[in-house]
């Protein structure tokens, strides 16, 4: 385990805990944050720790790492960010948590929630997408709602099923269409008699054509933090504001 893990996975409670203490963390919702900021991460696990229905197993900035806590602590929902370091994505990370026995709920929180992410989010198995320039409330929000059910992904525009018609063959959008009406990975296999192995090379392949967006530049990204810096919401549980500053003074 890498030093970032190891100085943020609050996974163990301290062997002198009091019992009362206890209860809290076996109730509440169990959460892994996965994001290649620092400060981000302290910002997100200040947020959920203050609701009484949450704990955070741990946060973490790289997604084979994220991988590797999954297999082995149990998680009810994981929170990644969609552009990590490194070469693979949150898309990836989703992909993989998807296929451990007991898969973790996965919301997909970036500051580039468009359509063709949205798209590439249902390949990729997630069960919600959510942009980072919302309260902090939408986002407690989005992890309850994931824990219960599939969050309804934004995947329905003019221009996206332009887009999804040219980048998709005829028998992906179909498997696509039965993904948004929820359907697992072996039910698809027997609506299309397929074997479930075929069904996860086809989502594979259905994530890298829609996840084609280059990857954004340090700069660019950092021209992007101020676009959302000028648009604060009025809502003091914002994140955006917090987020945007705390990387801002990462990056200088």
């Amino acid at each position: 385990m890498n030093a970032v893990a190891q100085l943020e996975n609050t996974d163990q409670e301290p062997l002198g805990s009091a019992p009362e203490s206890r209860p809290r963390a076996l109730a509440a919702i169990r959460v892994m944050v996965v994001d290649d900021h620092p400060a981000v991460r302290r910002t997100l696990r200040g947020l959920l720790e203050e609701e009484s229905d949450f704990h955070v197993v741990a946060t973490l900035d790289s997604p084979e790492e994220a991988l590797s806590v999954a297999r082995r602590t149990p998680l009810e929902v994981a929170v990644i960010d969609y552009q990590l370091a490194g070469r693979r994505s949150g898309l990836w990370l989703s992909r993989e948590l998807k296929r451990l026995p007991r898969a973790p709920r996965v919301l997909i929180y970036s500051a580039y929630c468009d359509g063709l992410l949205a798209a590439a989010s249902v390949a990729a198995l997630a069960d919600g997408i959510l942009g980072k320039g919302g309260p902090g409330s939408d986002l407690a929000a989005a992890i309850r709602a994931v824990r219960h059910r599939r969050i309804a992904l934004p995947v329905t525009s003019s221009q996206l099923t332009i887009t999804l018609r040219a980048r998709l063959s005829e028998e992906e959008r179909l498997v696509f269409g039965m993904l948004l009406a929820g359907l697992t990975v072996d039910e698809l296999a027997e609506v299309l008699d397929r074997t479930p192995a075929w069904v996860d090379a086809a989502l594979w392949t259905m994530m890298g054509k829609l996840d084609a967006a280059p990857i954004r530049s340090t700069q660019d990204r950092h021209h992007e933090r101020l676009v959302a810096r000028a648009r604060r919401p009025r809502d003091l549980g914002s994140l955006a504001p917090a987020l945007t500053r705390i990387t801002h003074a990462v990056e200088a």
